[in-house]
């Protein structure tokens, strides 16, 4: 039997607009995107931070030991919140999550648990969703590259 391949060419409503005679132009349609992007931004904030607590419940449950269900359902969830718009923070947001989600597959694929590493990603967590990382981009940086050190450490054993 042959399977036949299919290449699939999403359609790109912003492109076939400005090709539009009397579409909009592209200006408009950047401040029409960014409008629409602004009014995501409560549900993705609220989203984050359901995730957060459901993260610090996951935490909590696996109280101090490896439980296989606990760590993949935590991986699932960091790894389902990786790239939620959140305009200004989501680099530093997106970088964390990233890096606890590497963290927690290092985990469930070598059968460990190391306490404090997740919990000083939690802790990064709810730091970023608190406070304004993008205002002292510095002092963010620095923190992420630290949450990065801790996940390859923990990577190596």
């Amino acid at each position: 039997m042959s399977d036949v391949a299919r290449i699939h060419t999403p359609d790109v409503p912003l492109g076939r607009l400005i090709r539009m005679p009397g579409g909009k132009n592209a200006g408009k349609a950047i401040e029409d995107a960014e409008r629409g992007l602004e009014s995501m931004q409560a549900l993705s904030m609220a989203e984050l931070q359901r995730v957060l607590k459901a993260s610090e419940d996951l935490y909590a449950r696996a109280n101090g030991r490896f439980d296989p269900l606990i760590v993949n359902a935590f991986y699932d969830l960091i790894n389902g919140a990786i790239g939620l718009p959140t305009k200004g923070k989501d680099k530093a947001i997106d970088t964390m999550l990233v890096s606890l989600a590497d963290l927690l597959d290092y985990y469930r694929t070598a059968g460990e648990w190391g306490d404090k590493s997740v919990q000083v990603h939690l802790s990064t967590f709810q730091l970023l969703l608190r406070t304004e990382g993008d205002r002292d981009p510095e002092g963010t940086a620095a923190i992420l590259s630290g949450l990065q050190k801790v996940s390859r450490k923990a990577a190596r054993g």
